[in-house]
């Protein structure tokens, strides 16, 4: 008789790890790691075919992890994960969840696998996306269906049963989503803080991903320190995102010319030495595509190059982007631009053009007054997050001629006014200059913080325009070096980037919701069930503590019609004679206490309920 029972509780039991099989394949698919999830899957596979199932602990399963994490770490030392975070990290978290997930299916600890397999997957799938990846995640999907509708659970749960399934998957997904997005939102903060404590930079004004600039006369730059992007390989020194070119006075604009105006990227002559840089977005800055001027060659999305040679794509957060572009990060050449390039208001040209004589004396051909003028705001000016410009006269006078503090959006614009009371042809550029410093992946980490503002001043001996910098960068350095948040405050941060995401939201009210319908379903099975308990408290008890194992132990609930004698059809069905034979004398027993008319034996029926509970876990 031995022998019937024992190749369905196989196949029933290959059926529940499926979610684990599927969750180790797409890690494997997604990052190669062959050698750490082929061994975890033939375990799974040994144990079902010898019929084994080793004792479930708390201890094993944290040993379990430690050394599947250790593998893990130890594969990524050999074969980098391909992951925004240092590979070490990542190798130990996946190598962890592999031995967590394996562990508990191997137990017969469906729940927990489900849960672990689901995070797997979530680290997993977005790292990287491929075929072969997309194959996983429906393999994933299908599996979990098909433990849903393994012995016709679903179907026999019915509506309410389904949609506590669906529940249950959509909150580990959005789970298992927001773990991803607060590891990644917190890595960089992390390392920065465990490498040096006193390293964080100052926010910015995000001027870089705006369509245009107005300069206030008083202001301060907001907290902005969000990751933005993660560069590795070569670094660029600036990475252009916007071009102004036309200026009132007050506001720096894009002109209708420019946003018009398509332009092609040069690609690369065959064995050309270009460098290469891979671009990771963090966020999402859709249209705009950061890359160094001197860009050849895009891969991984296609590009539009507008006037200025601004670039833009439809980017996906996430997305890697790999980058050639020329070791000089020059402009291409281009014709004279048009005299808008040196169109001032009148009051204020007549007002700059005697500052700008005085500034660049000596100084005889565009080149020469753009470095003077470069030289001068580096020496004479202070960088600072506030800016006052209160004063007689227009702001960028009152900056100039009183030498006030302010940052590089004014430093740029008060440079490029005064070139252009000169008929130099100057314009507004801004984007983002990476740190020096990387992190322990080695990645540079591009915050709101590093973006900037410069000015391109056109040469007509070299017939393009070409990057000035007036900005204080020692000044600059040694402020940030004040104003930076601490370490818990940057973690903080993190933290409340992660909880503003959506997902994270979806996940609570996902969770709410399945909260809701399980006190709904648990009300409506225990209502018809208080005349059964009887007014005993010891049996109250003794019997509430019986359905606990019931529906743990082998996931059986009573619908509010179901007689005992039903529902241990279904344990016979689900579960061996053992835990059969002690739920009926547990029922013996209770009826005899509560309809007999004897006394209640708490102590025989919670050693009945003891026992009954482990047998279920064994037999899981």
């Amino acid at each position: 008789m031995s022998e019937p029972t024992a190749s369905p509780s196989r196949i029933s039991r290959a059926v529940e790890m499926l979610p684990v099989f599927a969750a180790l394949l797409l890690h494997a698919l997604a990052h190669g790691r062959w050698l750490l999830c082929v061994p975890a899957a033939g375990l799974m596979a040994a144990m079902v075919l010898l019929d084994k199932r080793p004792g479930y602990s708390s201890r094993r399963l944290l040993i379990s992890a430690v050394v599947v994490g250790a593998g893990g770490a130890t594969l990524s030392g050999l074969w980098p994960m391909p992951a925004p975070i240092p590979p070490i990290v990542m190798g130990s978290i996946c190598g962890a969840l592999v031995g967590l997930s394996t562990f508990a299916a191997i137990c017969g600890r469906q729940t927990y696998a489900i849960i672990y397999a689901l995070l797997l997957v979530s680290l997993s799938a977005a790292v990287r996306g491929s075929t072969a990846v997309y194959v996983g995640l429906a393999a994933v999907a299908a599996s979990l269906l098909g433990v849903a509708f393994a012995r016709g659970r679903l179907g026999a749960a019915g509506l309410v049963g389904g949609l506590g399934f669906g529940a249950f998957v959509l909150v580990m997904l959005g789970a298992s989503f927001g773990l991803w997005r607060f590891v990644r939102a917190s890595e960089g903060v992390l390392t920065d803080t465990l490498l040096d404590l006193m390293q964080n930079a100052p926010p910015v004004s995000g001027m870089t991903l705006q369509s245009e600039i107005t300069l206030e006369r008083q202001g301060r730059m907001p907290d902005a320190g969000k990751l933005l992007m993660e560069l590795r390989g070569a670094r660029p020194e600036r990475l252009r995102t916007v071009v102004f070119d036309t200026f009132d006075g007050e506001r720096w604009t894009t002109s209708r010319e420019l946003r018009q105006t398509l332009l092609a990227l040069t690609p690369p002559s065959p064995g050309e030495a270009l460098r290469e840089t891979k671009l990771t977005l963090l966020e999402h800055l859709r249209p705009y595509l950061p890359a160094p001027a001197g860009t050849r060659e895009i891969k991984g999305v296609a590009t539009h190059v507008l006037g200025g040679w601004m670039l833009r794509a439809d980017t996906r957060q996430g997305s890697t982007l790999t980058l050639h572009h020329e070791g000089r990060e020059q402009l291409p050449a281009e014709p004279p631009p048009a005299a808008s390039l040196t169109a001032l208001p009148e009051a204020l040209r007549a007002e700059l053009r005697p500052l700008a004589l005085e500034l660049t004396r000596g100084a005889t051909t565009p080149r020469e007054r753009a470095a003077a003028l470069e030289r001068w705001f580096r020496e004479h000016h202070e960088y600072s997050l506030t800016v006052d410009l209160s004063g007689e006269g227009s702001p960028l006078a009152v900056l100039i001629r009183e030498r006030r503090p302010a940052w590089c959006t004014y430093f740029a614009s008060a440079m490029a006014a005064l070139l252009r009371s000169l008929d130099v042809p100057a314009r507004l550029a801004g984007g983002f200059v990476p740190p020096e410093e990387r992190s322990a992946s080695g990645a540079a980490q591009v915050r709101e913080r590093d973006a900037h503002a410069w000015v391109e001043v056109y040469l007509e001996e070299e017939g393009r325009f070409v990057p000035f910098d007036p900005t204080p960068w020692r000044s600059r350095e040694a402020l940030l070096g004040k104003e930076q948040p601490g370490g818990l405050g940057a973690i903080w941060g993190a933290f409340t980037s992660a909880l503003s995401a959506p997902p994270t939201w979806l996940v609570v009210a996902a969770l709410v919701g399945w909260r809701l319908v399980a006190r709904y379903r648990r009300k409506r099975t225990l209502r018809p069930r208080e005349a059964m308990r009887g007014a005993d408290p010891g049996l109250t008890a003794a019997y509430a503590r019986y359905l606990r194992a019931m529906k743990r132990g082998a996931g059986l609930v009573p619908s509010p019609t179901e007689t005992d004698e039903e529902l241990l059809l279904r344990l016979r069905a689900a579960r061996g004679a053992r835990a059969v034979a002690l739920a009926e004398e547990f029922i013996t027993h209770y009826r005899r206490a509560r309809y007999g008319g004897g006394a209640a034996d708490p102590a025989s029926l919670g050693a009945l309920t003891s026992e009954l509970e482990r047998t279920l876990r064994q037999e899981r």
